[in-house]
């Protein structure tokens, strides 16, 4: 999945006095520091896929996190809190999350999702096992990548990814980047996806998907928000307004309104950055569940920002981002409608 562009110092057992909103980051120098708030206690609650499988509630993303850079990204994302690390094969960092996180020291209390095509066919399920392999510790979920193989190669996919479940390779299985069609062959299929990540924003809020998902106990994932800022340039002017006096009236980037609209959704987000500079390096701190507790946005504004639907198709973002040229046929494309 394409995840959205995104240091917290905090113990975690350490009672942390309240601070204003506005000192909760800071940058001095080439480094960030923050201190937490009391997170509101909806946010602490890890969201439950499949009914017992515990989803912390805002995870991290290394979509185009260079192999290099992701050590240091995963570090910075460990110091904010972040419990919820979301990589693919295709993204060619799962090794480095892994060492990340046993450099980290944090055990087994880290939610780790990756991905496998959906071409990979009965390869699947050693794809799982090589995947497992790189991070050294079996991922809690495996996605398929996308819908984007013939109907026939996909639950073969499905099938080969529900065997290395069982063999214990992972905890359980998600559908990322898919649709209704995609989700209800799953469930015939078996068993149904625990998670569902789509791109997924007050832009285009996926509501056949999102209510599949609400009733078979699936949680699910958004990502991708970057984008719109890209050639679509967040929408009409009306809606950058609407966005833009979320920003002003609780002192937060746009990334950090999308953020806290999930969440209030029911949603899990998957922010992400980098970290060639220090504003990629706060923003880590700033996407995270740390870096949005402490306020809420109103009904009011939840209301409007829900009302910025316009159904975006990722064929007119503007670019194809992680799609090839002759997968999006038009402005009109989406993965999650792909026909084979």
């Amino acid at each position: 999945m394409h995840c959205l562009r995104a240091l917290l110092v905090c113990t975690a057992a350490a009672a942390v006095a309240p601070v204003s909103r506005r000192s909760l980051l800071k940058t001095t120098g080439a480094a960030a520091v923050a201190t937490p708030l009391a997170a509101n206690a909806a946010d602490k609650q890890p969201l439950l896929a499949a009914g017992t499988i515990a989803v912390p509630r805002v995870g991290f993303g290394l979509y185009k996190t260079a192999p290099e850079e992701t050590k240091a990204a995963v570090a910075l994302a460990l110091e904010a809190g972040v419990r919820h690390f979301d990589t693919a094969a295709a993204y060619n960092n799962e090794a480095e999350l892994g060492a990340a996180l046993r450099e980290g020291d944090t055990g087994e209390n880290v939610f780790i999702t990756t991905k496998v095509a959906a071409t990979a066919g009965a390869s699947a399920r050693d794809a799982v096992a090589a995947a497992a392999d790189r991070l050294k510790r079996a991922p809690d979920c495996v996605y398929i990548h996308s819908p984007l193989a013939p109907r026939e190669k996909r639950l073969e996919t499905w099938a080969a990814l529900n065997e290395a479940r069982r063999e214990g390779l992972c905890r359980t299985l998600g559908a990322a980047n898919c649709g209704l069609r995609h989700l209800k062959e799953f469930e015939i299929a078996g068993p149904a996806p625990a998670l569902v990540q789509l791109e997924l924003s007050p832009y285009n809020q996926r509501p056949a998907e999102v209510a599949w998902a609400r009733g078979n106990r699936a949680v699910v994932t958004c990502a991708a928000w970057s984008k719109l800022s890209g050639a679509y340039n967040w929408g009409s002017d009306a809606a950058y307004k609407t966005l833009n006096a979320a920003c002003k009236a609780h002192g937060a980037t746009k990334a950090q309104i999308l953020v806290r609209w999930a969440l209030q959704r029911g949603f899990v987000p998957l922010p992400r950055s980098g970290v060639s500079d220090s504003v990629q390096r706060l923003a880590i701190a700033q996407n995270s569940l740390a870096g949005v507790e402490g306020w809420q946005l109103s009904a009011q504004e939840m209301r409007s920002l829900n009302q910025l639907e316009d159904r975006l198709a990722s064929g007119r973002l503007g670019r194809a981002d992680g799609w090839t040229a002759d997968q999006v046929e038009g402005p009109d494309w989406d993965p999650t409608t792909y026909v084979d």
